[in-house]
């Protein structure tokens, strides 16, 4: 088949042929056809595709009920879709022009009988003429108009592929009807949900019943540790197993403590107890809740979603002022204490304690537990010292009227929001007590015993916390009455007494009129101030037991203690002797070396003996003194000629021996040293055997003097038996 080329045509070609009008009678023919396929094609796959979203909205939706923003993009995103399908598919197809060419093209394509004839005489018909060979067109159009018998329409449309396309959107299009049929409900809640988007649940056979989220949200204290409590109730079967899934609020996921921020995480929750007819509860624990989170809980077919973890801070003490009220006799008056652990208040003071909390309270209390608790309280139970006045304030107030021990108090708070201290403050109100007063006396010069006639120097400390009432020393003869007699020296008031040894405390013994052979207790009491329950508190000393012995015996005791020293003495001086013995008979320089260290160490014990014996002959000095037997003779021989030599020795000469011993100096200065304190070591030592010929001398004269009054006792005893001899006989 040729094609003449002419210049472009001025006048259509001649009237077309009988075989021209009937091939485009059937072109029109196909035309209207393809057009209704379209039209069918189009909207049998718009409602496959509107079921299958459908459906799978449906299926979505029961399984996870996504929240409505989800649900709204998904059918947004359908409808658009849905949208550009028809547009494309539909408007576009048949808003594009269908011309007989390419009819004819489409009939030769299915029909390869035509050989090109029908496109041909299409073609050139729609020439002008004087571009068109006649004949050329003619044969063309009976080529074509002889095949037409020949043409089917099932080889261009398809009709099998249709039609099943569309008994799959009548099936689909009646499934929908069905359910809107058979189950309105459904239908129904899936329109509100999908177009109205409306939260209403779908329903399900497991109910999930939830624990503490009124509204879906749980205000919790930050840092605390959460345990989620869900009842999984069935009219058929209680899911064995329930699923807890959060998400850091916001979008990221991760656990409360220490989680990546991936997206949710799941944690299996555990039973809790055993199922019962009303279901089975399960709980899990979120530990150190920092953070708001997003919950949804898992069970069977039940999904409970929107719930939220509210992190908030606790409410927590801002300020917190105790106030103690002291007894008057302390000083009364109102005293602010710093808080502490321990917080330490006189014994029987006014506590009042205020606490300010961070938050608005609606709740709080301030209560005491311990020793002293009301008659109403229970074993293990508190006192309410203050409750909070009015809600959403932020002051409690507790007052104690008397601390009379120890008390544990504990503050509670809790705020608006329901949170309460995550754990409750709680600190010791120590009650301090009133102390007794302390006793630290003595008596200076007395041993054991004393004369009739004697005096009791009281020396040492009386103190006490608060103050002194006064104090007194109480004296107990065997078998006599009890004697108090007030210290001057103690003032009321003060809280801390001394009586040094120069400015002693005398108490003379010879108006009590004690009795030779029997015994006297003495000690010194001190009272306080104090005037809570029990009145005031008592110090004593220790308590003294002395022997009352005549004069005589007590010059014995004395006597005797002084040979006692006087060994010891003698003691002293062997020592030192024996170390400078061996210094003299030394020959060698190791030996030498030895001698004056033994020489040194023999000084320095001398030196601590002999201020001991010092001391010791002073003691008897001031017992002599203190039972008034201390003669101008007796006070030389032991104070000038003993006590004031020895003390001199100890303080002076000796330790400068010991000294020389240390320094290495010669041999020969050492031993003419030692021999210097030697001389006088024993010149003391001699004025004791002195004293020691006298002392024997007067017992010698004692024993005649008691020969004396026995030889007199006993004449007189003889005289008065015969006296009654004489009168009785007849």
């Amino acid at each position: 088949m040729s094609l003449v080329t002419a210049p472009p045509p001025s006048a259509p070609a001649t009237a077309p042929t009988a075989q021209i009008a009937v091939l485009r009678g059937l072109l029109a023919r196909l035309r209207r056809q393809t057009r209704g396929w379209i039209w069918v094609e189009s909207l049998a796959w718009a409602a496959v595709t509107a079921a299958l979203f459908f459906w799978a909205s449906l299926a979505i939706d029961w399984a996870i009920e996504p929240p409505r923003l989800v649900r709204g993009l998904a059918v947004a995103a359908a409808v658009a879709g849905l949208t550009l399908f028809l547009v494309r598919a539909l408007v576009g197809r048949l808003g594009r022009a269908l011309s007989d060419a390419s009819l004819a093209v489409v009939v030769e394509r299915s029909h390869p009988g035509f050989r090109d004839s029908l496109s041909t005489a299409i073609e050139l018909a729609g020439r002008p003429a004087d571009e068109v060979n006649p004949a050329l067109l003619e044969r063309a159009a009976a080529e074509a108009a002889a095949h037409l018998a020949d043409v089917r329409p099932e080889r261009i449309f398809r009709r099998r592929r249709l039609s099943l396309l569309a008994f799959v959107a009548v099936v689909a299009v009646a499934s929908i009807a069905a359910v809107v049929a058979a189950r309105p409900a459904v239908a129904a809640l899936w329109a509100r949900r999908l177009v109205g988007l409306a939260d209403d649940p779908w329903p399900r056979r497991v109910r999930l019943v939830i624990d503490g989220f009124p509204g879906g949200v749980r205000k919790v204290a930050r840092g605390s540790d959460v345990e989620v409590t869900v009842h999984a109730q069935s009219d058929d079967r209680i899911p064995d197993l329930v699923d807890l899934r959060w998400r850091v609020a916001g979008g990221a996921g991760g656990h409360p403590a220490s989680a990546s921020r991936s997206g949710w995480k799941t944690e299996r929750m555990g039973g809790r107890g055993a199922a019962t007819e009303t279901g089975q509860a399960f709980g899990h624990v979120l530990k150190g809740v920092a953070e708001d989170l997003d919950l949804e809980i898992r069970g069977g077919d039940a999904r409970a979603r929107g719930l939220r973890l509210e992190v908030l801070d606790p409410p927590a003490v801002a300020e917190l002022v105790i106030t103690a009220t002291v007894p008057d006799y302390l000083g009364g008056g109102r005293r602010t204490v710093p808080p502490a652990r321990v917080v330490q208040i006189p014994r029987g003071a006014a506590v009042e304690i205020a606490c300010t909390s961070t938050k608005p309270l609606t709740a709080a209390t301030i209560a005491a537990a311990g020793p002293g608790r009301s008659a109403a309280a229970q074993e293990g139970d508190e006192d309410v010292l203050g409750t909070l006045p009015a809600a959403a304030e932020r002051t409690v107030v507790g007052r104690l009227a008397a601390l009379d021990g120890d008390r544990t108090i504990t503050i509670r708070l809790t705020d608006t929001d329901g949170l309460v201290n995550r754990e409750p403050v709680t600190f010791t109100l120590a009650a301090l007590p009133d102390e007794p007063p302390q006793v630290a006396m003595r008596m200076r010069g007395i041993s054991t015993a004393v004369t009739p006639r004697g005096r009791l120097p009281l020396v040492g400390t009386i103190s006490d916390d608060h103050g002194l009432a006064g104090a007194a020393v109480h004296l107990v003869p065997a078998g006599g009455a009890e004697t108090t007699l007030p210290l001057a020296r103690v003032r009321a008031g003060e809280t801390n007494v001394e009586l040094p040894a120069e400015a002693a405390e005398i108490v003379p013994l010879e108006p009590l009129g004690l009795a030779v052979g029997g015994t006297l207790q003495v000690a010194v009491a001190a009272t306080d101030t104090c005037t809570l329950a029990g009145g005031p508190n008592r110090g004593t000393s220790d308590t003294w037991s002395l022997a009352v012995v005549p004069p005589e015996a007590l010059v014995a005791m004395l006597e005797a203690r002084e040979i006692v020293l006087r060994r010891r003495y003698e003691s002293c001086v062997a020592d030192l002797t024996q170390a400078r013995d061996g210094l003299a008979a030394a020959s060698g320089e190791e030996d030498g070396i030895d001698s004056r260290s033994r020489i040194g160490e023999a000084a320095a014990r001398a030196a601590g003996e002999t201020g001991e014996i010092a001391e010791a002959f002073r003691g008897i000095h001031l017992e002599f003194d203190n039972n008034q037997l201390l003669t101008p003779e007796l006070e030389s021989r032991l104070i000038e000629q003993i006590a004031a030599p020895l003390g001199r020795l100890a303080a002076q000469e000796i330790p400068g021996l010991a000294a020389a011993a240390r320094s290495r100096s010669q041999p020969a200065e050492l031993l003419r040293q030692a021999d210097l304190v030697l001389a006088r070591m024993r010149a003391v030592l001699d004025k004791m055997m002195e004293l020691e010929s006298f002392n024997e001398v007067v017992e010698a004269l004692r024993g005649m003097i008691r020969t004396q009054e026995q030889l007199r006792t006993e004449t007189l005893d003889q005289q008065k038996r015969r006296a009654r001899e004489a009168l009785e006989r007849p």
